[in-house]
């Protein structure tokens, strides 16, 4: 592995805040990019937060609606402007205090000298006019009215054309406000200029020149900037209310006020004289049309298409309430501070759940989107602010998405670190086993014909005698590093190291087709090459070191055994048995290598010397053993008995 690879996979706080970084780049790169659809998917998302809310019932504000009942009992939309002109008369007898018309006059028509009329009433009346926005409609129809006084202000937006009542038809004090909408692109409403520029001249909405008229003094409606973080870019006051408005001049709508929380009368109601006094007196009257056919259908947030009369209505009864929500100053600081700390709870969860990533990041990540959802509600519902809640989100996404790549590479890295440790103290077979099944307290074995070696460094503990112990570390590391290159290059398994002696297996942990003939290639290998490794012995006073194997072949039960808090990997079985007590008798027969009769019948070596029958330590019944010759280095590796020979010929 690249070991700067390893030392990232070895640090993980480096590997999280790294996975952190490049969530945070993709963020800024994915809000660049995909600026318009995060925009509608906050849009769509978030506005379904008006459903929490729903509940609330409003009265001062009444529909006077054209709905199809009025259409089918006094005929199609629009009506002759007489007719209007009754209507408007119903609802000043009623005892309105407001009547506001989503409706155009745009043209000259018969009857308006009875609207004429209506429409100056002393109740205050605000009819609609229409402005173009998208600069491909430059009409101009009818004669604008309702103009501040003033030029256009920075919190504006411009407009191309209009469509406004028919000369002659207002007064020159009587006022209007425009019905102009921002379509999303689903085209739904969801957003209103508050104000509208047009030829340095500007112009309210319908609402809010609603509003402004009730007001029924002199004041003139003025901006100011937002001042605190918590404010909008801009107030608009209009007497004791206040309209928050963004950079353009645009205000958002409120749709808390469920479908079923408005009060709506039919309009042949009205001019029938249906409806009780109670229900308009001093109430704001909003009349417009909802009738199919009559061409003011827009869709909603709350699902559905519904009449633009509903627009206006929601706009004035947040106004009243001081509900309307707006994106506050501090917005910009809201995604990095909802990404710090989304950062530091899946952090968090990291360092509580180590064992169980693949789920508690999955999860946390999960929670973090649903908490995000929520303060967005939250924060729109109380404190009527809108805070974009999609772009921390992706951050939540691709956070938890990188942190949980990186921290599966780097818990696979430890396990495979942890195998290969594993691996170290056991075959690597038994290491793959034991890595892939949980611990168990049953006997976990299989029976195998095999080919088994007792490896024995005798006078070894005479040796470590009045020496340091690194010194004899380092022989008995050398020992066993030599020891397994040999047995595993001949394909057998070093399957137990215990003190001075190993035991090694061919065909138990690992597959060996030819077993018997390995092992004994393997025993040859292994004498010459430790006789050339092992030091030298000048003290004759001392046993010199030697090396003494035993071989058998049959068969063995390999496996793991004792409870399942502590368990043991070994090798059982008579061949074992013999192996072992072969390896003890090397010494007293003065030959370095036994071999039993099964391994001969086996492998049916070509140079052994048959050494007859033995009784072998701990079993019942006697044995032929062989001896597999080899080169006997006088210098270095000798017997306990020639050593002794040595010293009595001296003395």
């Amino acid at each position: 592995m690249n070991r700067a690879l390893q030392i990232w996979l070895e640090h993980p706080w480096r590997l999280r805040f790294l996975a952190l970084g490049l969530a945070v780049l993709m963020t800024v790169v994915g809000a660049l990019l995909w600026r318009g659809p995060l925009h509608q998917l906050d849009e769509r998302t978030g506005s379904a937060v008006w459903s929490w809310g729903a509940g609330a019932q409003e009265r001062r504000v009444v529909v006077v609606d054209v709905d199809e009942k009025s259409i089918q009992a006094l005929g199609p939309w629009p009506w002759p402007r007489e007719r209007t002109a009754l209507l408007l008369k119903r609802l000043d007898q009623a005892g309105v205090s407001l009547k506001l018309l989503d409706i155009l006059f745009d043209s000259p028509r018969p009857g308006d000298d009875p609207l004429r009329r209506a429409l100056a009433s002393p109740i205050p009346t605000v009819t609609g006019e229409l402005f173009a926005l998208d600069g491909k409609e430059h009409y101009q129809t009818g004669v604008l009215a309702g103009a501040l006084p003033g030029a256009c202000p920075q919190a504006s937006l411009p407009a191309e054309g209009y469509l406004a009542p028919a000369a002659g038809l207002l007064s020159a004090t009587a006022l209007a406000g425009h019905i102009t909408p921002i379509l999303d692109p689903d085209g739904a409403v969801r957003q209103v200029p508050g104000l509208l520029c047009y030829q340095g001249k500007s112009y309210l909405s319908l609402p809010l020149a609603g509003a402004w008229a009730a007001l029924q003094d002199a004041s003139v409606p003025h901006l100011e900037p937002g001042k605190k973080l918590t404010d909008p870019a801009w107030w608009l006051t209009l007497g004791d209310w206040r309209m928050p408005l963004d950079a353009q001049g645009r205000y958002r709508v409120s749709y808390q006020v469920p479908r079923s929380g408005w009060v709506s009368v039919s309009a042949v109601d009205v001019l029938e004289g249906k409806v009780p006094g109670a229900l308009l007196r001093g109430v704001w009257a909003l009349v417009g049309a909802t009738a199919f056919g009559a061409g003011d259908v827009v869709p909603t947030p709350q699902g559905g298409a519904v009449g633009g009369v509903e627009v206006h209505a929601q706009t004035l009864a947040a106004l009243l309430d001081d509900r309307t929500p707006y994106t506050p100053r501090l917005a910009s600081l809201w995604p990095w501070s909802a990404g710090l700390l989304i950062s530091l709870g899946l952090l968090g969860v990291l360092a509580k759940t180590r064992r169980s990533v693949g789920l508690g990041l999955p999860f946390a990540g999960g929670a973090s989107l649903a908490l995000l959802y929520g303060i967005h509600g939250v924060l729109l519902l109380s404190w009527h602010w809108w805070l974009d809640w999609t772009i921390p989100a992706l951050y939540t996404v691709l956070a938890t998405l990188w942190l949980s790549g990186f921290e599966l590479v780097r818990v696979r890295f430890e396990r495979e670190r942890l195998y290969h440790h594993l691996s170290s103290y056991l075959p690597a077979a038994v290491a793959r086993e034991v890595a892939c099944q949980g611990p168990s307290a049953q006997v976990q074995a299989l029976c195998r014909e095999a080919t088994v070696l007792f490896v024995d460094l005798r006078n070894f503990s005479a040796y470590c005698e009045g020496r340091p112990p690194e010194e004899t570390a380092t022989l008995l590391h050398l020992f066993y590093t030599t020891a397994t290159r040999v047995v595993e290059g001949f394909g057998g398994v070093v399957e137990q190291m215990v003190g001075d002696g190993l035991m090694a297996v061919w065909n138990g942990s690992e597959p060996c087709i030819d077993h018997g003939r390995q092992g004994l290639a393997a025993a040859r290998d292994l004498w010459d090459a430790l006789g050339a490794q092992l030091p030298h012995l000048s003290s004759q006073r001392m046993p010199p070191l030697d090396v003494g194997m035993g071989m058998e072949s049959g068969t063995v039960l390999i496996g793991s055994f004792g409870p399942a808090q502590r368990r043991v990997h070994t090798v059982l079985g008579e061949t074992v048995s013999v192996a072992a007590a072969l390896q003890a008798m090397t010494g007293e027969l003065a030959y370095p290598i036994l071999l039993g009769p099964q391994l001969v019948a086996l492998a049916q070596p070509k140079e052994v010397q048959a050494l007859g029958q033995f009784l072998l330590p701990g079993l019942a019944r006697p044995r032929v053993l062989h001896a597999l010759p080899v080169v006997m280095d006088p210098r270095h590796l000798r017997l306990v008995y020639e050593a002794e020979d040595r010293q009595q010929a001296t003395a």
